[in-house]
């Protein structure tokens, strides 16, 4: 304690050298903290769930990479097949429908989930009961859970609340449980309020195709996750053989939950944020250990005269440690209240809706902020405090009248600092400018479509509101009719995908040469079924042939129209108009003439989609969906979005549309996490150029300071004063050329990899490179400006004087 208070003493005997530490300590422990609480937040977190290590999602993938969800028969035969699991559970993040008397339909974010649910999750209803197993049979499924959020925000946490009942999709269900406040974890099911049992009839059991569904399991105690993967290979192969046009190629893997709840985008940006705040905190150390070099030098009497005094070289290594390592704690304590702002912003930002139990300064966290700050403390004191226990006793009491000076080692290990001061901000500057570079390229890229002045909305169609497939027909029918009414607008559609997030709905396409048994060997197209104005509202270009009449019918001849590389993959060379497009669902081929080529369209928003390469359109009449997007084009489309859901009232007002927004809207919504990526980013290379532009200064005004008098004789002599200008420029321009070399190495190889991790977005490219490097050599320039032009003011007499 007494070296922490004699530390203290100290600092604040030099209040502007504290002050300065402290600011940039903070900055550079306060980030990492962020960027840590961040990594351990998203991609750490086990949620509420108790041994989370033992929970796995279960994946299908095929041959050409594409996830696959799963149908109920696929789920029976992975139970028969496998014993490595303890428990298998399935469920859909779905709308559901809410009426209530004398206000208007809403959508309310549910789950259903199947039998073993809460088994599987290990998580009970803190009030009420879970689901009944008879309660996942057709007919007898009329309860529902709420989250706890709802339960407090709808009901008033009213403990009463079970056996009340819902109007939801046309069904009275009865409240028989309330899940916990952790339960409502928005990385697995965001803004959900409700969960209702799943259940299936006789034909959707045996429906090999209904894949709709996410397949979640807990391993059996002592199982690892790769051990389902082996027992389910088998299982892969016999269903290959037995359904070669859905299976052919087809492998299960097992990933940890954990892994499971965020992107491979996500989780590649996060740890190269976490990766490059560490810069900032190396450039920050680096600042500080070249100021306590400075200040060890004008200590270097105070040293002396404790050695002379029979402190040891320990004592005063000690000593300066102390200081070094209390100035870091500060600063770390200070960089909390960094962290806590910055995981603000981020919370407002991120996806899942800025929750904040998911990004939170919490134990773990302290401990590592502590952690790191005495690390620190130690990485930018140590060297200092080794230089300046060699202290020289007699050459450091001649100087009392003279200025300090030091040895060459000493200058060149500030100097080496300073270089890679500068060498990390250049690898931030660059990443920074790269990633905003390609994303200015990705918006004005062309996707193919006019996504101006165009709004959307969702409708998912209950089965019980229209029951039969001419109701649901008709209902269509008379919403599309009622868009094209809606003032303002001059086109109107509906669709069961758009090109805003990219297409679902991938089925096997083939000629009419080949054979369902060719599948594994076929491509995959997305299916969407569209209205006849389809085109004409997205604004895409027909390229041959034509497009779907008006007054098509369900029973009308099967046509279909096509996008251009399908055209090209499938019949290369030749003109695909006439030809016959089979699609293979449900184990057959389902034939179709085409009559259109349309050009290619990409997602307007999606920056991790995959590209959507071959699309197939249909008539919507001939295939209509239990949901659908509903489009329009109009001069104002941001005063489209109620219009929309009027239009879908007048209709049925039992049925409320969820208004996804303009595609600007939307797209901004779905690139904001790569927007705050970028943000974030920036911030860093901010922060890395103040700190060494700062680190610049410092060594040249310290090279002045100490070389004062040699200049005031150089100009005593007649030197002129550009000349002493041009000499300490040059001095400072140096180490600017050293770390430029080094930091355009970094820079390149760190856009190299952003390249790799978001191929539709970033690109190596020079020029992002060279421009940072030109902004950074303007902010040398002026650092080392600065200082020289007071070497150019240094008075002569004053200088000889000294000497």
């Amino acid at each position: 304690m007494n070296d922490v208070r004699i530390a203290l003493r100290h600092l604040f005997k030099a209040p502007a050298f504290t002050c300065l530490a402290l600011l940039t300590l903070a900055l550079g422990i306060g980030v990492n903290t962020s960027m840590f609480s961040v990594v351990k937040g998203l991609l750490l977190n086990r949620g509420p769930f108790p041994e989370a290590e033992r929970l796995v999602e279960v994946i299908g993938l095929t041959p050409r990479g594409e996830m696959r969800e799963f149908s109920p028969i696929e789920l029976r035969e992975i139970r028969e097949q496998t014993t490595t699991f303890g428990s298998l559970t399935t469920l859909q993040v779905t709308p559901f429908t809410l009426s209530e008397p004398g206000k208007l339909a809403q959508h309310v974010t549910g789950c259903l989930v199947s039998e073993d649910f809460f088994t599987t999750f290990g998580v009970q209803p803190a009030l009420g009961r879970p689901f009944l197993p008879e309660e996942h049979q057709p007919g007898r499924n009329q309860v529902v859970i709420l989250s706890y959020s709802w339960w407090v925000s709808r009901f008033g946490a009213d403990p009463h609340v079970i056996g009340q009942t819902l109007r939801v999709d046309g069904d009275t269900l009865t409240i028989v449980g309330v899940m916990p406040a952790a339960f409502d974890y928005p990385m697995m099911w965001p803004d959900t309020h409700m969960w209702r049992p799943l259940n299936f009839t006789r034909e959707q059991l045996e429906w090999r195709d209904y894949r709709a569904f996410r397949l979640f399991g807990r391993l059996a105690p002592g199982q690892s996750p790769e051990a389902p993967s082996a027992q389910m290979a088998p299982l892969a192969q016999r269903q290959a053989a037995e359904h070669p046009e859905s299976y052919a190629g087809l492998r299960y893997r097992m990933v940890p939950l954990r892994e499971a709840l965020v992107d491979s985008l996500g989780r590649r940006v996060s740890w190269m944020l976490l990766g490059l705040s560490g810069f900032v905190l190396l450039i920050a150390c680096a600042n500080l250990a070249n100021l306590q070099l400075a200040r060890a030098v004008t200590r270097a009497r105070e040293f002396a005269v404790r050695s002379a005094l029979g402190a040891s070289r320990w004592i005063l290594i000690k000593q300066q440690l102390t200081e070094s390592v209390v100035l870091s704690v500060a600063g770390g304590a200070l960089g909390l209240g960094v962290a806590a702002l910055t995981n603000r912003v981020i919370e407002r930002n991120y996806l899942v809706g800025g929750r904040s139990t998911v990004i939170a300064i919490d134990p773990p966290v302290l401990l590592v902020t502590l952690l790191v700050s005495v690390a620190t403390g130690v990485l930018f004191g140590l060297v200092p405090a080794l230089i300046g226990s060699r202290t020289n006793m007699l050459q450091a009491l001649k100087q009392q009248t003279r200025g300090s000076t030091s040895g060459r080692g000493h200058h060149r290990l500030r100097q080496a600092l300073v270089i890679g001061e500068v060498a990390l901000a250049l690898v931030l500057l660059g990443g920074a400018a790269q990633l905003h570079r390609s994303f200015v390229r990705f918006l004005q890229r062309d996707s193919g479509w006019d996504s101006a002045r165009v709004t959307v909305a969702s409708l998912p169609v209950p089965e019980a509101r229209v029951p039969t497939y001419e109701a649901r027909l008709e209902f269509f029918r008379k919403l599309e009719a009622r868009m094209d009414q809606l003032p303002g607008v001059e086109h109107a559609a509906l669709a069961t995908s758009l090109p805003i997030l990219g297409y679902s709905g991938a089925r096997v396409v083939l000629r009419d040469d080949q054979t369902p048994a060719d599948a594994a060997r076929l491509s995959s197209a997305f299916h969407v079924m569209v209205t006849s104005n389809y085109f004409a509202t997205l604004g895409i270009p027909l390229l041959r042939g034509t497009l779907f009449a008006p007054d098509i019918k369900q029973d009308s001849p099967q046509v279909v129209i096509v996008n251009e590389s399908l055209a090209k993959q499938l019949w290369p060379g030749e003109d695909p108009i006439g030809k016959r497009l089979g699609s293979m669902d449900s184990g057959q081929a389902y034939w179709a003439q085409v009559i259109g080529v349309v050009k290619d369209v990409q997602p307007a928003a999606a920056l991790d989609h995959p590209s959507t390469r071959f699309v197939v359109y249909k008539p919507l009449v001939q295939e209509a969906w239990s949901y659908v997007q509903m489009v329009v084009r109009s001069p104002v489309p941001a005063g489209q979005g109620e219009a929309l859901r009027r239009a879908v009232a007048e209709v049925d007002p039992e049925l409320p549309a969820d208004l996804m927004g303009t595609v600007s809207q939307i797209a901004a919504y779905d690139q904001r996490n790569l927007r705050l990526a970028a943000k974030i980013l920036n911030g860093f290379a901010g922060l890395g150029l103040a700190l060494a532009a700062v680190g610049i200064f410092g060594v040249i005004s310290n090279v002045v300071a100490q070389r004062s008098a040699e200049f005031g004789i150089r100009l005593a002599l007649g030197a002129e004063p550009r000349g002493v200008l041009m000499l300490v420029l040059r001095h400072g321009l140096n180490l600017f050329a050293g770390g430029l070399a080094l930091g355009l190495l970094g820079a390149y190889a760190l856009s190299r990899f952003l390249a790799s991790i978001m191929p539709r977005l970033a690109e190596a490219s020079p020029l992002p490179l060279l421009a940072v490097a030109f902004v950074l050599f303007l902010v040398a320039l002026t650092a080392c400006y600065l200082p020289a032009r007071r070497a150019t003011r240094v008075n002569p007499v004053d200088a000889l004087r000294t000497e």
